[in-house]
C-alpha cells in the first residue's frame, strides 16, 4: 500500500508540473515586413516578436529561410541565422509580456518587386537545445521611399 501512495504522489507532483505556465512567444505578423530601399541597394528583414505570457524566456536564437529562388541566389544561401558582427548566432530574451525587435539588411544588385518578397521569408525562432519556439512568413511588405 505504502508503495501504491508513493507512485500516485510523483505522478500527482509530475501532472501538476506539466500544467504550470509556459512561455509563449509567437510572431507579430502585422508588424513583420521586408523592406526594399531601392534607392540604397538595401533589402531588410524587419521582425517582431512577442512574448504573450507572464514569464521571461530563455535564450532565443533567429535565422531567416528563404523561400524564394530568386532571394536565394542573391543573397547566396536559403537560411541566414541571425548573428552578431563576429557571425556567432546572436542570443537574445524577452521579458514577460513584452515584445523585442530583430533586424537584418542586405546590400542587393537586384530589383524585387512587392508580389516576389511577399511569404519569401519564413523566420524561425528557436532555443538552445535547437527547438522551434515559433515560425512564421513575413507577408508584409514595403518599399521605402525617400
Amino acid at each position: 500500500m505504502q508503495f501504491f501512495k508513493i507512485i500516485l504522489f510523483f505522478s500527482i507532483v509530475f501532472v501538476l508540473a506539466s500544467c504550470g505556465p509556459q512561455v509563449e512567444i509567437q510572431g507579430d505578423v502585422d508588424q513583420s515586413k521586408v523592406i526594399i530601399d531601392e534607392d540604397r541597394n538595401l533589402l531588410t528583414f524587419y521582425v517582431r516578436l512577442e512574448n504573450t505570457s507572464n514569464l521571461p524566456s530563455g535564450n532565443l536564437f533567429a535565422k531567416f529561410e528563404l523561400l524564394s529562388a530568386e532571394l536565394i541566389e542573391e543573397l547566396g544561401q536559403e537560411t541566414i541565422p541571425f548573428v552578431n558582427e563576429n557571425q556567432i548566432p546572436e542570443a537574445f530574451k524577452i521579458s514577460a509580456n513584452s515584445g523585442y525587435f530583430i533586424g537584418e539588411s542586405f546590400e542587393v544588385e537586384q530589383i524585387f518587386t512587392e508580389e516576389t518578397l511577399a511569404d519569401a521569408v519564413e523566420v524561425v525562432i528557436f532555443d538552445e537545445d535547437g527547438d522551434d519556439v515559433t515560425r512564421f512568413s513575413i507577408t508584409h511588405v514595403e518599399m521605402e521611399t525617400n
